[in-house]
C-alpha cells in the first residue's frame, strides 16, 4: 500500500520508535548541521549543532584542520518564540506567486570563490566535491553584488526507489529532491522547497511536499504523489526577508503556493547560492538511510537574478556528490547533461 499524504508521513514516523530522533531532525534538516545530527560531536573537523539542528548544509571531508563550516543557529528564548509564532502563521495558499525581485540585499554578500575542478559533466572524482548529504549542482556565488539570485526553479520526476540491502529491517529509508536559495556557501539561512520519498520496513512508500526558511522548521504541504509523477518546484525571494515557493504536480494538476518570511534579522537571504539538490535526509547512523533511487532528472534548471537575468548549470555550477559516512563509497553522483538538465545517479 502506498501512503500519499503528508499526514500519513507524520503518522508513519511517529509510529516508529526507531525514527523518533530522525523525525525531529527532518523538521529542520537542510541547513547548517554537520556530522551526525544530534550527537554534538566533531566529525570531519566540524561540530554538529544538536538533534534539532538538522544536517542540511553539505559537510565536506576537509579534515580536522579545516575551519568550522557550521554557522550558529542558536537564538535567544524571545527569538525562538518569535520563530514558533512565524512558523504557525506560514500556511500554504492558492494565490499566484509574485514576480517582483528585490534589487539589493540589506547586507553585503560575502565574497566566494568556486573551485574550478568540477565544472565538467563527466563523472570522475575531479569533477565533484564530496560531502555527506547533498548531491547535485550549486551556483556558489552570484554574478555581481547587485545581481543576487532571487529565483530558482526546476522540474523533476519522482524516481522509483529501492531499499538498500545494507540497512537494517527496522530502518525507514528516504531521499529528498529540492531547489533552494542560499545555504551552500552563504548566509545563515536557506529558502527551499521540494518533495521527500520515504520507504518503511514494510516496503511501503510515502511522500511529503514541504517548504522551509531555515532556521524555522520545514512545513509539510498537503499534496498527493506517486512514483513517476512530474513535479515543478520554485522558490522566489520577493525581498531579503520574504519569499514565495511553488510546488506543482504536473501529472495530477495540483499546485500549491506558499509564502514565508525570515524568522530573524540574521536569517536574511543574501542571494549568493542557487541549488538543485538530491539529499540524504539524515547522515548515516541517525536512522534515515539514503534509499536507492533510479536516476533523478532535473530539467529546466534556471536561476534568475535581481536584475532579471537568467543563469543555468553551464554558468559555473559546482557539483556535489554524497559519500557514505562509514564505507567511504560515493552513493549519489551528479552529471550536468546540458545547460538546463542535471542527472543524479545512485551508485
Amino acid at each position: 500500500m502506498k501512503l500519499t499524504t503528508s499526514l500519513a508521513v507524520s503518522a508513519l514516523l511517529a509510529a516508529s520508535t526507531a525514527l523518533a530522533a530522525p523525525h525531529e531532525a527532518r523538521q529542520q534538516r537542510r541547513q547548517f548541521g554537520s556530522g551526525f545530527p544530534g550527537d554534538g560531536a566533531a566529525v570531519n573537523g566540524f561540530t554538529s549543532g544538536g538533534r534539532n539542528q538538522g544536517q542540511g548544509q553539505p559537510s565536506f571531508n576537509w579534515g580536522a584542520s579545516a575551519p568550522s563550516a557550521s554557522a550558529s543557529a542558536s537564538a535567544s528564548s524571545s527569538e525562538q518564540q518569535q520563530q514558533q509564532q512565524q512558523q504557525q502563521q506560514q500556511q500554504p495558499t492558492q494565490t499566484a506567486a509574485p514576480t517582483s525581485y528585490y534589487a539589493n540585499p540589506s547586507a553585503a554578500a560575502p565574497t566566494t570563490t568556486a573551485s574550478v575542478n568540477h565544472r565538467t559533466s563527466t563523472n570522475t572524482a575531479a569533477d565533484y566535491e564530496i560531502n555527506e548529504n547533498w548531491a547535485g549542482a550549486v551556483l556558489e556565488s552570484a554574478p555581481a553584488s547587485t545581481a543576487t539570485y532571487t529565483y530558482v526553479a526546476a522540474t523533476f520526476t519522482l524516481p522509483s526507489v529501492t531499499p538498500t540491502a545494507a540497512s537494517s529491517s527496522s530502518d525507514t529509508q528516504a531521499v529528498s529532491f529540492w531547489v533552494g536559495i542560499d545555504g551552500a556557501t552563504a548566509g545563515n539561512s536557506i529558502w527551499q522547497t521540494g518533495v521527500d520519498i520515504y520507504v518503511d520496513s514494510n516496503n511501503e512508500t510515502s511522500f511529503a511536499a514541504w517548504y522551509e526558511w531555515y532556521p524555522l522548521n520545514s512545513v509539510d504541504v498537503e499534496m498527493d504523489f506517486s512514483i513517476g509523477d512530474v513535479v515543478f518546484a520554485s522558490v522566489e525571494a520577493t525581498s531579503s526577508t520574504a519569499g514565495t515557493a511553488v510546488i506543482e504536480n504536473l501529472t495530477t494538476g495540483k499546485k500549491v503556493t506558499m509564502h514565508a518570511t525570515a524568522p530573524s534579522e540574521s536569517a536574511k537571504l543574501e542571494g549568493q547560492n542557487a541549488e538543485w539538490i538530491v539529499e540524504d535526509l539524515a547522515v548515516d547512523g541517525d536512522g534515515l538511510t539514503l534509499v536507492g533511487f533510479d536516476d533523478a532528472v532535473f530539467t529546466g534548471c534556471v536561476a534568475k537574478t535581481a536584475d532579471g537575468q537568467s543563469y543555468n548549470l553551464d554558468d559555473g555550477a559546482a557539483l556535489y556528490a554524497v559519500q557514505d559516512t562509514y564505507s567511504s563509497s560515493v552513493q549519489a553522483v551528479p552529471e550536468i547533461v546540458s545547460s538546463e538538465k542535471l542527472v543524479v545517479s545512485y551508485q
